[in-house]
């Protein structure tokens, strides 16, 4: 599935982590690594179209997902603390799921 079919859909950020997350290495204490390694929220700045490095549309990538995260009732530093204590993508996507911590949200 390519990212503009991904972008047309509303997906939760469980979907995002699960789908979009799949191209990236993961990484921890950093969004991105400048090339393919993304933690968590960094998977979801590129969600919105963050090239994974640090110029002009860093911080503008940043708020996009943070106003995701915040609209899906996540609390980003709950995200943070899960990536880098060592959860997977999809480990992360499944305990936002058992926790109801995922509403959809539209781009």
């Amino acid at each position: 599935m390519s990212q503009q079919q991904l972008i047309k859909q509303k997906l939760t950020v469980s979907q995002i982590l699960r789908t979009y997350g799949k191209q990236f290495t993961q990484i921890i204490e950093r969004y991105s690594d400048g090339r393919n390694g993304r933690c968590a929220i960094g998977v979801i700045m590129s969600y919105h179209g963050w090239n994974g490095k640090d110029d002009s549309q860093a911080s503008g990538k940043l708020l996009s997902a943070l106003i995701a995260l915040r609209y899906a009732g996540i609390d980003k530093n709950l995200l943070i603390d899960l990536n880098d204590s060592g959860f997977t993508f999809d480990e992360i996507a499944d305990y936002l799921e058992r926790n109801n911590e995922n509403r959809i949200w539209a781009n």
